[in-house]
């Protein structure tokens, strides 16, 4: 529960990846360092692993000396995810350390301004189609360890049809967040269009926070196990767009 991590989502069009120590035992968390890059849609992951290199020789830290890789499991853009995964799950193997998913809403929840308050917060992801990725979050930034807290399950659906089983109220104190506001804001309250935050994904700030969560609340397993986090079927596989050659899964994912 403490040493060095990477942490890396592309579920967004932001590319976002981050390096730091953590000492859960001892309550503290440094970043070292991160970067966010917002590339055309669909090629956050372009340049990942480049990225990655680059990020780790700036901060002084060696690909051998890493104890965890954190990694944004998703829901998000298909490729994007897909790619974030199998790419952490190579270098947890071959670091040899365990690997820690991460919601990519947790994230991007993750995000808002720094408080020690808690603060509600709602991660809207744009899943097209008319719909969100969301989910209803606790954040808390301020001193210790950051906490980002799920308090509802992760669901794809339409806006209206969130905010309607979450009974979000027009005087909600919940901060929506995300790529997913800027298309929909016209669907929220006032009260809650008035505070939304549009952004293309977490920032590394974010996307750390939410990693030093996970870890503190054990998320943390073997890398074979990572798994991506889709929430709903691939345009392929709903029949829209099919692919034009037979479609081949990783084994990894």
């Amino acid at each position: 529960m403490a040493g060095l991590i990477l942490t890396l989502d592309a579920s967004t069009p932001r590319c976002v990846i981050a390096v730091g120590r953590v000492d859960v035992d001892a309550g503290t968390a440094e970043l070292l360092g991160g970067e966010a890059v917002s590339d055309r849609p669909n090629q956050a992951s372009v340049r990942l692993v480049p990225r990655i290199e680059a990020l780790l020789q700036r901060v002084g830290v060696a690909p051998g000396e890493l104890t965890h890789i954190g990694c944004g499991r998703g829901p998000g853009t298909f490729t994007g995810t897909r790619v974030a995964v199998a790419t952490a799950m190579g270098l947890a193997v071959g670091a040899k350390c365990p690997a820690i998913a991460v919601s990519s809403l947790a994230a991007v929840a993750a995000s808002v301004d720094g408080s020690s308050e808690e603060q509600p917060v709602l991660p809207l992801l744009d899943a097209r189609r008319e719909e969100v990725y969301g989910a209803r979050f606790v954040v808390a930034l301020g001193a210790g360890l950051p906490r980002v807290q799920r308090s509802s399950d992760e669901r794809c659906t339409g806006l209206p049809t969130l905010l309607s089983e979450l009974e979000v109220a027009e005087d909600s104190p919940l901060i929506p967040i995300g790529p997913g506001v800027a298309p929909y804001r016209a669907l929220l309250p006032k009260a809650l269009a008035d505070r939304a935050i549009e952004a293309l994904g977490p920032t590394p700030e974010g996307l750390w926070a939410a990693t030093v969560s996970a870890l503190a609340a054990g998320d943390v397993d073997a890398a074979a196990a990572l798994r991506a986090v889709y929430l709903r079927k691939s345009y392929a596989e709903m029949g829209i767009n099919p692919p034009r050659k037979p479609v081949k899964r990783s084994p990894f994912l």
